[in-house]
Protein backbone atom coordinates (compact mmCIF):
# COMPACT_ATOMS: atom_id res chain seq x y z
CA UNK A 1 0.00 0.00 0.00
CA UNK A 2 2.48 2.31 0.75
CA UNK A 3 4.38 1.84 -2.53
CA UNK A 4 1.32 2.49 -4.89
CA UNK A 5 0.50 5.70 -2.50
CA UNK A 6 4.39 7.00 -3.32
CA UNK A 7 3.84 5.67 -7.43
CA UNK A 8 0.48 7.91 -6.75
CA UNK A 9 2.11 11.02 -5.70
CA UNK A 10 4.85 10.97 -7.74
CA UNK A 11 2.40 10.79 -10.92
CA UNK A 12 0.89 13.69 -9.00
CA UNK A 13 3.68 15.54 -9.39
CA UNK A 14 4.75 14.66 -12.88
CA UNK A 15 1.31 15.42 -14.34
CA UNK A 16 1.49 18.86 -12.22
CA UNK A 17 4.38 19.75 -13.72
CA UNK A 18 3.35 19.23 -16.74
CA UNK A 19 0.28 21.17 -16.51
CA UNK A 20 2.35 24.02 -15.22
CA UNK A 21 4.71 23.99 -18.26
CA UNK A 22 7.42 23.65 -15.88
CA UNK A 23 10.52 21.01 -16.98
CA UNK A 24 13.29 20.29 -15.10
CA UNK A 25 16.47 22.04 -17.22
CA UNK A 26 19.73 20.10 -16.71
CA UNK A 27 22.38 23.20 -16.55
CA UNK A 28 25.16 20.85 -16.07
CA UNK A 29 27.22 21.07 -19.58
CA UNK A 30 30.63 19.80 -20.37
CA UNK A 31 31.90 23.64 -20.07
CA UNK A 32 29.73 24.33 -16.73
CA UNK A 33 33.02 23.48 -14.29
CA UNK A 34 35.62 26.06 -16.31
CA UNK A 35 33.26 28.86 -16.73
CA UNK A 36 31.73 28.49 -13.18
CA UNK A 37 35.60 28.75 -11.84
CA UNK A 38 36.53 31.68 -14.10
CA UNK A 39 33.08 34.05 -13.93
CA UNK A 40 31.29 34.08 -10.52
CA UNK A 41 28.32 35.46 -12.53
CA UNK A 42 28.03 32.24 -14.93
CA UNK A 43 25.55 30.38 -13.13
CA UNK A 44 23.06 33.17 -13.02
CA UNK A 45 23.43 34.16 -16.64
CA UNK A 46 23.35 30.98 -17.81
CA UNK A 47 19.83 30.26 -16.68
CA UNK A 48 18.91 34.13 -17.78
CA UNK A 49 20.11 32.89 -21.36
CA UNK A 50 18.87 29.79 -22.07
CA UNK A 51 15.51 30.84 -20.85
CA UNK A 52 15.28 34.50 -22.40
CA UNK A 53 16.70 33.40 -26.01
CA UNK A 54 14.77 29.97 -25.60
CA UNK A 55 17.99 28.09 -26.30
CA UNK A 56 20.22 25.24 -24.58
CA UNK A 57 22.29 25.38 -21.63
CA UNK A 58 25.08 24.49 -24.03
CA UNK A 59 24.45 27.05 -26.08
CA UNK A 60 23.77 29.65 -23.59
CA UNK A 61 27.34 28.99 -22.50
CA UNK A 62 28.36 29.73 -26.14
CA UNK A 63 26.71 32.98 -25.71
CA UNK A 64 28.19 34.09 -22.52
CA UNK A 65 30.93 33.54 -23.53
CA UNK A 66 30.63 36.04 -26.63
CA UNK A 67 28.94 38.59 -24.47
CA UNK A 68 32.35 38.14 -22.26
CA UNK A 69 34.53 38.88 -25.46
CA UNK A 70 32.27 41.93 -25.72
CA UNK A 71 32.92 43.32 -22.35
CA UNK A 72 30.17 41.89 -19.80
CA UNK A 73 31.57 41.72 -16.81
CA UNK A 74 28.51 41.31 -14.17
CA UNK A 75 25.67 38.73 -14.33
CA UNK A 76 22.65 38.95 -17.13
CA UNK A 77 19.97 40.51 -15.36
CA UNK A 78 17.32 40.86 -18.01
CA UNK A 79 17.09 39.26 -21.38
CA UNK A 80 13.85 40.93 -23.52
CA UNK A 81 13.05 39.11 -27.03
CA UNK A 82 10.82 41.54 -29.40
CA UNK A 83 7.75 39.81 -30.11
CA UNK A 84 8.02 38.03 -33.47
CA UNK A 85 11.28 38.59 -33.71
CA UNK A 86 12.86 35.37 -32.97
CA UNK A 87 16.10 36.00 -34.09
CA UNK A 88 16.98 39.53 -31.97
CA UNK A 89 16.91 40.15 -28.08
CA UNK A 90 18.22 42.42 -26.06
CA UNK A 91 20.81 41.49 -23.02
CA UNK A 92 21.84 43.68 -20.06
CA UNK A 93 24.21 43.33 -17.54
CA UNK A 94 24.97 45.76 -14.90
CA UNK A 95 24.85 49.04 -16.75
CA UNK A 96 25.36 47.56 -20.25
CA UNK A 97 22.66 46.67 -22.90
CA UNK A 98 23.67 44.77 -25.52
CA UNK A 99 21.75 43.78 -28.99
CA UNK A 100 22.33 40.11 -29.94
CA UNK A 101 21.42 38.67 -33.00
CA UNK A 102 21.58 35.01 -33.60
CA UNK A 103 19.79 31.91 -35.69
CA UNK A 104 19.10 28.60 -34.17
CA UNK A 105 20.56 29.54 -30.97
CA UNK A 106 23.80 30.57 -32.63
CA UNK A 107 25.19 34.01 -31.95
CA UNK A 108 25.49 35.69 -35.69
CA UNK A 109 26.63 39.42 -34.28
CA UNK A 110 26.47 41.59 -31.37
CA UNK A 111 26.23 45.01 -31.13
CA UNK A 112 26.32 48.23 -28.55
CA UNK A 113 25.09 51.35 -29.05
CA UNK A 114 25.52 51.03 -32.44
CA UNK A 115 28.66 49.54 -32.71
CA UNK A 116 29.60 46.01 -33.86
CA UNK A 117 31.32 44.15 -31.27
CA UNK A 118 31.10 40.68 -32.54
CA UNK A 119 32.17 39.15 -34.60
CA UNK A 120 35.55 41.30 -34.20
CA UNK A 121 36.19 43.97 -36.82
CA UNK A 122 38.81 43.01 -39.34
CA UNK A 123 41.66 45.55 -38.28
CA UNK A 124 43.51 46.28 -42.23
CA UNK A 125 47.26 45.08 -42.04
CA UNK A 126 49.57 47.89 -41.83
CA UNK A 127 51.84 47.89 -44.85
CA UNK A 128 53.88 51.17 -43.92
CA UNK A 129 57.09 49.93 -42.77
CA UNK A 130 57.09 53.20 -40.49
CA UNK A 131 54.16 53.11 -38.80
CA UNK A 132 54.03 49.28 -38.39
CA UNK A 133 57.55 49.57 -36.39
CA UNK A 134 57.67 49.61 -32.20
CA UNK A 135 58.09 53.06 -31.27
CA UNK A 136 61.00 52.60 -28.35
CA UNK A 137 60.48 55.42 -25.77
CA UNK A 138 63.84 56.45 -23.93
CA UNK A 139 64.54 58.76 -21.02
CA UNK A 140 66.69 61.95 -21.93
CA UNK A 141 69.31 63.00 -19.14
CA UNK A 142 71.02 65.54 -18.01
CA UNK A 143 74.70 65.26 -17.28
CA UNK A 144 73.96 64.74 -13.80
CA UNK A 145 71.87 61.56 -14.73
CA UNK A 146 68.52 63.32 -14.21
CA UNK A 147 65.78 62.92 -16.71
CA UNK A 148 65.05 65.82 -18.70
CA UNK A 149 62.67 64.67 -21.26
CA UNK A 150 62.12 61.87 -23.58
CA UNK A 151 62.89 60.92 -27.33
CA UNK A 152 61.53 58.15 -29.01
CA UNK A 153 63.08 55.61 -32.14
CA UNK A 154 62.18 53.10 -34.63
CA UNK A 155 64.85 50.87 -35.68
CA UNK A 156 64.18 49.42 -39.68
CA UNK A 157 66.96 48.36 -42.51
CA UNK A 158 68.59 50.33 -44.62
CA UNK A 159 66.60 48.52 -47.26
CA UNK A 160 63.39 49.38 -46.04
CA UNK A 161 64.39 52.67 -45.60
CA UNK A 162 65.00 52.93 -49.26
CA UNK A 163 61.73 51.42 -50.43
CA UNK A 164 59.74 53.79 -48.10
CA UNK A 165 57.52 55.78 -50.59
CA UNK A 166 56.33 59.36 -49.99
CA UNK A 167 52.75 58.38 -48.99
CA UNK A 168 54.43 56.47 -46.28
CA UNK A 169 56.61 58.99 -45.23
CA UNK A 170 53.91 61.70 -44.62
CA UNK A 171 52.17 59.36 -42.72
CA UNK A 172 54.79 58.80 -40.35
CA UNK A 173 55.27 61.90 -39.73
CA UNK A 174 52.31 63.01 -39.31
CA UNK A 175 50.44 60.40 -37.32
CA UNK A 176 53.58 59.46 -34.98
CA UNK A 177 55.90 62.43 -35.11
CA UNK A 178 53.44 65.37 -35.09
CA UNK A 179 51.66 66.93 -31.57
CA UNK A 180 53.67 63.73 -30.04
CA UNK A 181 55.87 65.93 -27.19
CA UNK A 182 59.02 63.61 -27.36
CA UNK A 183 62.30 65.89 -27.55
CA UNK A 184 62.92 63.89 -31.21
CA UNK A 185 61.90 61.11 -33.06
CA UNK A 186 64.40 59.35 -34.58
CA UNK A 187 64.48 56.59 -37.87
CA UNK A 188 67.46 54.46 -36.91
CA UNK A 189 68.92 52.08 -39.81
CA UNK A 190 71.31 49.38 -39.49
CA UNK A 191 74.07 50.75 -40.79
CA UNK A 192 74.43 53.62 -38.67
CA UNK A 193 72.60 56.36 -40.57
CA UNK A 194 69.19 57.12 -40.68
CA UNK A 195 66.01 59.87 -39.99
CA UNK A 196 65.84 62.53 -36.94
CA UNK A 197 63.44 64.63 -36.51
CA UNK A 198 64.48 67.33 -33.92
CA UNK A 199 61.92 68.54 -31.06
CA UNK A 200 59.29 66.27 -32.98
CA UNK A 201 58.83 68.66 -35.70
CA UNK A 202 57.12 66.67 -37.92
CA UNK A 203 57.62 68.98 -40.88
CA UNK A 204 60.92 69.02 -40.62
CA UNK A 205 64.12 66.50 -40.24
CA UNK A 206 67.69 65.52 -40.88
CA UNK A 207 68.49 62.72 -42.66
CA UNK A 208 72.26 61.44 -42.15
CA UNK A 209 74.81 59.67 -39.59
CA UNK A 210 73.54 59.33 -36.01
CA UNK A 211 74.97 58.73 -32.50
CA UNK A 212 74.14 56.15 -29.91
CA UNK A 213 70.44 57.90 -29.50
CA UNK A 214 69.19 58.46 -32.90
CA UNK A 215 70.50 62.30 -33.18
CA UNK A 216 72.13 63.51 -36.34
CA UNK A 217 76.09 63.72 -35.97
CA UNK A 218 76.49 64.36 -39.70
CA UNK A 219 74.14 65.65 -42.12
CA UNK A 220 73.86 64.65 -45.27
CA UNK A 221 70.41 65.89 -46.29
CA UNK A 222 67.10 67.80 -45.28
CA UNK A 223 63.25 66.23 -45.82
CA UNK A 224 61.00 69.75 -45.69
CA UNK A 225 57.36 69.65 -45.80
CA UNK A 226 56.61 72.21 -48.79
CA UNK A 227 53.46 73.96 -49.88
CA UNK A 228 51.71 71.17 -52.06
CA UNK A 229 51.67 69.01 -48.54
CA UNK A 230 54.40 66.66 -49.58
CA UNK A 231 57.68 66.53 -48.50
CA UNK A 232 61.23 67.35 -50.50
CA UNK A 233 64.29 65.90 -49.54
CA UNK A 234 67.39 68.23 -50.06
CA UNK A 235 71.05 67.12 -50.34
CA UNK A 236 73.38 68.76 -47.42
CA UNK A 237 76.80 70.88 -49.46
Amino acid sequence: MKQILLFLLASVLVLSLAACGGVVVDYDTPKSGELSAAYDFYRDSQASLASGMAITPEQADDAFIVLVSCGMDSKVSNVTRKQGDDGHCTVTSGFSTFDVYYTDGVIDRVEKSGETLYPAPVVPADNNPLTACLLTVADVKSGSGEKIGEYAYIEITKGQLEAVTAEEYKEFAETVVKDSGYNWVAIVCDDGTGICFPGSMYYVAQYGKQDADGGILEVVGTITLDESGGYTYEPGE
